[in-house]
């Protein structure tokens, strides 16, 4: 076949071909070729868009921190502390060791300093001290023990329905204990002017004097006696006019 030219080779070719048909007609074979999917493509862009975005939000909303990762949280040991530590002393004396454990409470109460003292005693030998300061509206009473030690603003825990303050020329009362080892109570106010002698009165007729100084009366007890405390009757002040009595109401 080395004598045809090509064109009479393709003629030749078709025409052995003529009855021959295709199961698909060449025209859909043409229209099957592969063409660039316009709309997917701008899907598909419009998608990642989105991710951006949403990434992006993320990204803000978790303070900037890496997706897939929560913020840290505090460990426990990283919380707000509770209640403060009780407050120290490094004082040598009982009125330095008062005015340092009792600033805390003070600022509490809107108070800058202490009353003026009143009374120092030591209730327990070597082992329990109290220390009252007061003025016409306020008493705070400070416990030092041999371990611990306790301030209390306008306490009468022995009491009910007494009022703290002690103007002058009345006759006031707030009775509290201690509440720890060693047992012990005291019973503490003001006198009217000119009294001589006050009266702590008991049920059964028990009656007990109280030490009186500078218009201000004081009783303490300790171990079964600071028991009797809490049922404390009455309260008189003897003064050049007469007697004045104060019943104490319990709870």
């Amino acid at each position: 076949m080395s004598g045809y030219d090509d064109t009479h080779l393709a003629d030749l070719i078709r025409e052995a071909h003529r009855d021959t048909h295709l199961a698909v007609p060449l025209s859909r074979i043409i229209a099957a070729r592969p063409r660039r999917r316009v709309g997917l493509a701008v899907a598909a862009a419009a998608a990642v868009l989105v991710c951006v975005v949403l990434f992006g939000m993320a990204w803000v909303l978790l303070g900037g921190q890496p997706i897939g990762l929560q913020p840290a949280l505090p460990s426990p040991s990283a919380s707000p502390p509770g209640k403060p530590p009780r407050p120290s002393s490094s004082a040598t004396t009982a009125l330095g060791r008062c005015a340092d454990f009792a600033r805390p409470e003070l600022a509490a109460e809107g108070m800058t300093e202490l009353p003026p003292l009143r009374f120092e005693r030591e209730v327990v030998p070597a082992e329990l001290r109290l220390l009252i300061y007061a003025d016409d509206e306020r008493n705070v009473a400070c416990w030092l023990g041999a371990e611990q030690h306790s301030v209390e603003i306008d306490q009468s825990n022995l009491t009910t329905d007494m009022d703290p303050a002690h103007p002058p020329g009345r006759l006031s009362n707030v009775s509290a204990n201690w509440g720890s080892n060693p047992a012990a109570a005291y019973t503490f106010g003001r006198v009217p002017e000119g009294t001589t002698r006050v009266e702590v009165h008991f049920p059964g007729g028990t009656v007990r004097q109280a030490t009186l100084e500078n218009g201000w009366y004081l009783l303490t007890g300790t171990g079964e006696d600071s028991y009797a405390f809490s049922e404390i009757t009455k309260i008189v002040a003897v003064t050049p006019g007469g007697r004045q009595e104060l019943p104490v109401l319990h709870g």
